[in-house]
């Protein structure tokens, strides 16, 4: 595998991980908008790596599951593109001996 590509896959992992932290930060601002207005908003500004991680089981109880599959889906998916490639090697080219 070439480098360009190995490089273009580590960018699109961390493309998908931007934008599974987005879309999670972005959905626990409006949730805690809509609980607490401007307070909510500033505590989840605040402690926005719980509310990328909350956010989302929330709106799995309430039902609604689209933002859990793109928020954890895209994590893990991102997660395993970036490790797979990371430090220009893939998987496939590395040695099981430590």
């Amino acid at each position: 595998m070439t480098q360009n590509r190995r490089l273009a896959i580590r960018a699109l992992a961390a493309l998908g991980l931007a934008a599974a932290a987005y879309t999670g930060l972005e959905l626990g601002i409006r949730l805690a908008a809509d609980a607490a207005g401007v307070w909510g908003v500033l505590a989840a500004s605040v402690l926005f790596p719980a509310t990328i991680a909350g956010a989302p089981l929330l709106a799995l109880a309430w039902g609604q599951w689209d933002p859990a599959v793109v928020v954890y889906g895209g994590s893990i998916a991102g997660g395993i593109l970036y490790s797979r490639y990371r430090n220009g090697t893939s998987a496939r080219d590395t040695s099981s001996t430590f």
